[in-house]
């Protein structure tokens, strides 16, 4: 089990794309990157990613563990566990001690006609950089 601290640790620390090359970031494929903790190349870490014309999704997660961290999502409707609800909105699940991503709360930065914004938006949530470079496909 992670405890709240140590996933906030994890989100906080200094991450960086293992890629040695652009990202170049495709229409409707779902992709998968490798990201490595800066000054611990053991604690790695999985980023998902998909985007295509109605829809972004991001999810960023432990790789030995397979522990969901992260979350960027637009779903119609979401209901936390407290009983809020989100309708409508765009909303970032943060991993929380006892329900990992069950919570949700709504984002303004989200904007599925400007993807690479978003994108950057969620790395810096998830203090991540890519040292080569990241783009959209122009395909």
């Amino acid at each position: 089990m992670l405890t709240q601290s140590q996933a906030d640790q994890l989100i906080a620390s200094l991450k960086e794309a293992a890629r040695t090359e652009v990202l170049a970031w495709q229409k409707n494929l779902r992709q998968e990157e490798l990201i490595v903790a800066v000054g611990d190349a053991k604690l790695q870490f999985i980023l998902n990613m998909k985007r295509g014309p109605f829809e972004i999704r991001l999810h960023f997660r432990t790789k030995d563990r397979n522990i969901p961290l992260v979350r960027l999502d637009a779903a119609p409707y979401h209901t936390n566990p407290d009983g809020t609800e989100l309708r409508n909105q765009p909303h970032l699940h943060i991993f929380r001690e006892g329900y990992e991503l069950a919570f949700a709360e709504p984002v303004d930065w989200y904007d599925v006609d400007k993807p690479l914004e978003t994108f950057e938006r969620f790395l810096a949530v998830i203090r991540t950089r890519f040292p080569a470079g990241h783009q959209l496909d122009l395909l």
